[in-house]
């Protein structure tokens, strides 16, 4: 914690007091015991955080300072659905970074070895991609756009094409699973469900979702792995693509935790590090009434691991600048809540009807500057007893290298 001394004793007695989880001024509270500050350090870590704030308000930052601590000082894996690339380049330091400050150098020093434990998976990277074989039948069924009700004789199609692909020959890729005999069972031109279906199929082939001979890992088998973070770099496609990669993570990470949960209860000793999932732009991936078989698979996996995901160690942090175009059973299940800049008072209205407590208490957030920032919840366990009102803080700005897909408006400047 911030006021031990440092693991390195050639960074010097000045960085001391720097040194250990440091996110914001103000939090964990100074002038408490360590114990204390550990137990608010675990609140944010083992548990669910949402960020809420206006366009360049600091949300992207103070996630990426909260990131970076937790991957410096404890355990926790992280996993970051990233649909702006704003976590690009996480592994890399900040090139702008003031290294004369001694404790921004210690940082360089350490980011420098943990930044190779970071996988950054993109579509023209070393691992990506989902492998059809992989899929249970609904999420074939929902990545294919189909669902029973709405689109019968093709999902009729679907599921008798299941049925005889599970006794001829499995499903391997998807690829093979188009060019499947049983097509030829059927007669040509004169279904036209049929070849609405096949068409549906030959168009999501064509996504850059599916993983292909000759890419390192897929998906699943990068969660896998023994990496620190993941950057899931959602940033590069359509909508199609992002549901249907955010959902197949969800689901490797759920499917992981179960095994983990499972070998943990018949062992009855030890234990294992928690992750966390982070989601940029939440009310795109969960919003109050998903449309579609793609968006309602993701959203209900997210509601999933708000309401189930603490006994998997599976944690959410979301960020959103709308908190009330979320899913209200996603919303009210967060137990720490960091509110940056907004400029209406209507999304502060939903976080009141949301968490109760008196009015008013954060209207403070219409006028902050670019990092300032109300914390509450869980994350003032660091005072006995736990104050009524948030508290107010200012978050150190992050060091890793900085990513974005939002335009800077240099472009609105005079001439010279």
């Amino acid at each position: 914690m911030s006021d031990d001394k440092p693991a390195n004793d050639a960074v010097g007695k000045s960085v001391g007091a720097k040194l250990g989880f440091d996110v914001a001024k103000q939090w964990p509270a100074r002038g408490t015991a360590r114990s204390a500050k550990d137990r608010a350090v675990q609140a944010l870590v083992a548990g669910h955080t949402l960020i809420v704030g206006q366009s360049r308000s600091g949300k992207t930052i103070t996630a990426r300072r909260i990131i970076e601590e937790i991957i410096n000082w404890t355990q926790a894996r992280v996993v970051i659905l990233d649909p702006n690339a704003d976590f690009r380049f996480l592994n890399e330091v900040d090139p702008n970074l003031d290294r004369k400050i001694p404790e921004n150098e210690f940082f360089a020093d350490r980011w420098s070895v943990l930044g190779k434990e970071i996988e950054i998976a993109t579509p023209d990277g070393g691992a990506w991609g989902i492998k059809w074989g992989e899929l249970s039948k609904r999420e074939m069924a929902a990545f294919l756009g189909l669902t029973g009700t709405d689109d019968f004789g093709e999902y009729s199609h679907f599921d008798r094409h299941y049925k005889y692909q599970e006794k001829d020959n499995g499903f391997s890729t998807l690829d093979a699973f188009k060019s499947s005999k049983y097509f030829e069972t059927r007669p040509s031109g004169e279904d036209e469900d049929l070849e609405r279906y096949r068409l549906r199929l030959e168009n999501v082939a064509q996504l850059g979702v599916w993983w292909k001979i000759g890419t390192d890992k897929d998906l699943d088998s990068l969660f896998e792995g023994t990496n620190r973070a993941v950057v899931v770099d959602l940033s590069k496609d359509d909508q199609q693509v992002r549901m249907i990669t955010a959902a197949r993570t969800l689901e490797a990470l759920w499917r992981q935790g179960e095994k983990r949960r499972k070998a943990f209860l018949e062992s009855g000793t030890g234990a294992w590090p928690g992750t966390l999932v982070v989601i940029d732009e939440g009310h795109v991936f969960a919003p109050p009434a998903p449309e579609g078989p793609q968006k309602r698979l993701v959203c209900e996996r997210i509601q999933r691991f708000a309401d189930q995901g603490k006994k998997l160690n599976l944690y959410l942090m979301v960020v959103t600048q709308q908190p009330g175009k979320l899913h209200r059973d996603v919303l009210s299940e967060f137990n720490n809540r960091i509110i940056l800049r907004v400029n209406e008072r209507r999304s502060l209205k939903v976080l009141e009807e949301t968490y109760g407590g008196f009015r008013g208490r954060y209207d403070g957030a219409l006028t902050f500057e670019q990092g300032e920032a109300l914390v509450e919840g869980a994350l003032l366990c660091d005072e006995d007893p736990p104050p009524a009102a948030p508290r107010g803080v200012q978050f150190e700005k992050s060091r890793s290298k900085e990513g974005g897909g939002t335009p800077k408006p240099d472009w609105a400047l005079p001439r010279e």
